[in-house]
């Protein structure tokens, strides 16, 4: 987990630094793959489905063994940065119990979640499903609006700004190309952006540096 850190940490300088010496607005946004509890990119044994030795080398949970794991979540490698996260939610049918699960356990984590993205789930094409003309992104995304009103009330915590939830219309098929799909939602993008810019700026006035 250091190494990964350190290396994102050294990238992360670098970019700065470029950007200041040429006066530019810069963005960096740090991809992650799977879920927010999947294993993060520095665990050795993802390939296997025994992830907890003992110092021994036996399997955990025999007697006398003392468990050393071996991985880490996404969640808990990238925390120690206090970045902010931009969260894809599950546009499915059923996904916002997974939407909002992954949301709970970035803020049990102290990540601060400025936005969420939803993108509209393609629809199917059986003529007997009639579950194909129901848009479950927008739905989600409505929902999700209350979730978080009412958290936010019942809390007294400002969680995600109602415009920072929204939803994207549906990837095209493959193996069409992207181009056209972004472009069309360019200004959706640039709003959220600037938005989210305002936000991460305010913030940074009143962070230490993570270097």
């Amino acid at each position: 987990d250091d190494e990964v850190l350190s290396s994102l940490r050294k990238c992360w300088n670098q970019i700065v630094i470029d950007a200041e010496e040429g006066e530019k607005k810069s963005t960096t946004i740090i991809e992650t793959a799977g879920g927010v509890l999947s294993p993060s990119s520095s665990s050795p044994l993802n390939h296997q489905t025994n992830h907890s030795l003992s110092s021994s080398g036996s399997r955990s949970g025999m007697p006398n063994s003392t468990p050393k794991w071996k991985w880490s979540t996404q969640a808990d490698l990238y925390s120690s940065l206090q970045i902010p996260v931009v969260f894809v939610g599950d546009p499915k049918l059923g996904g916002i119990s997974v939407t909002l699960a992954s949301l709970e356990a970035l803020w049990s984590r102290g990540y601060h979640v400025d936005a969420v993205v939803f993108i509209e789930a393609a629809k199917t094409n059986s003529e007997n499903d009639r579950e194909g003309d129901i848009h479950f992104g927008e739905g989600n995304t409505e929902a999700l609006r209350e979730y978080i009103a009412m958290k936010s009330l019942r809390t007294g915590k400002k969680l995600i700004a109602q415009d920072s939830i929204v939803c994207l219309p549906e990837l095209p098929p493959m193996p069409i190309p992207l181009n056209e799909w972004y472009e069309s939602n360019e200004g959706s993008f640039l709003a959220l952006h600037d938005l989210l810019w305002k936000r991460w700026n305010s913030r940074l006035l009143r962070q230490p540096s993570i270097s």
